[in-house]
């Protein structure tokens, strides 16, 4: 698979993030809005954490 490519990797991350938006906004769903906005904060300290220590 293509999971050894960070930039691929933070683009599908990314990519199933705005689909369980997208599937907030169709459904007029406010848990879903929000548990794809936690993941997005998530995924934004995990790489503030990994810039941080490596870099």
């Amino acid at each position: 698979m293509f999971f050894h490519n960070n930039t691929l990797l933070v683009i599908f991350i990314l990519g199933v993030i705005a689909t369980f938006f997208g599937f907030g906004l169709r459904d007029r769903n406010p848990g879903i809005i929000l548990l794809s906005l936690g993941f997005l904060a998530m995924l934004f300290v995990v790489i503030r954490k990994a810039i941080d220590t490596f870099g």
